[in-house]
């Protein structure tokens, strides 16, 4: 009995040193509200934020315009406080939905890239949790537009943002969307390419 009491011990402290950490981490990004640098000066990526914590963010960074991930949803407080904010102090909202357990379509994916790359800078890209849409978005804006390498790029959908696409977690979506934008990317770079050397 004393054996299995030890043993059930040892089992509890190797579960919790597993599970705690990475569960403080989480409950610190909830807390902190997940903001990062993305491109200082130009680009960010944040959780929902309330008021508060965006104005001062906003005063922070100069912020000109917001990317919503959640889509337009104006008869709900967190969007309406938002979209009150953006009003107020002159910045462009701009709301396109999609869902972190589902991977959006390519012309989803392209509007992503086209509202960051035309949204006036510093932009703010945010989701709910920020770490799973805003880490696709993030990753989108650091390969098409910044031009950084795929596997550079994909950084942005990692465990340091909260993004955990394992065991229960069906956020992998985002990681396959990254992963068919690159390929498709690729593509049409290749299709291009091939036409310039035809032309010659």
């Amino acid at each position: 009995m004393v054996r299995i009491r030890r043993f059930a011990r040892v089992l509890l402290f190797a579960w919790a040193g597993l599970v705690l950490p990475p569960a403080g981490y989480a409950g610190y990004l909830y807390v902190s509200g997940n903001i990062h640098a993305v491109a200082p000066g130009a680009v960010y990526r944040s959780a929902q934020l309330d008021r508060h914590d965006l104005e001062a963010l906003i005063a922070r960074t100069g912020m000109r315009s917001i990317l919503n991930l959640r889509g337009e949803h104006p008869d709900i407080g967190w969007y309406a406080e938002e979209a009150d904010v953006a009003d107020r102090l002159g910045l462009q909202l701009i709301s396109i939905g999609i869902s972190a357990r589902q991977e959006p379509d390519l012309k989803t994916m392209g509007e992503i890239a086209a509202a960051i790359e035309t949204a006036p800078k510093p932009l703010l890209i945010h989701c709910m949790g920020g770490a799973d849409r805003t880490g696709l978005a993030s990753a989108i804006y650091e390969y098409a537009i910044a031009g950084k390498a795929a596997d550079e790029a994909d950084d942005q959908l990692s465990i340091v943002y909260g993004h955990f696409p394992w065991a229960w977690s069906r956020t992998g979506a985002m990681d396959r969307a990254f992963e068919t934008f690159v390929a498709a990317s690729q593509g049409e770079r290749r299709m291009a390419e091939e036409e310039v050397g035809n032309a010659l």
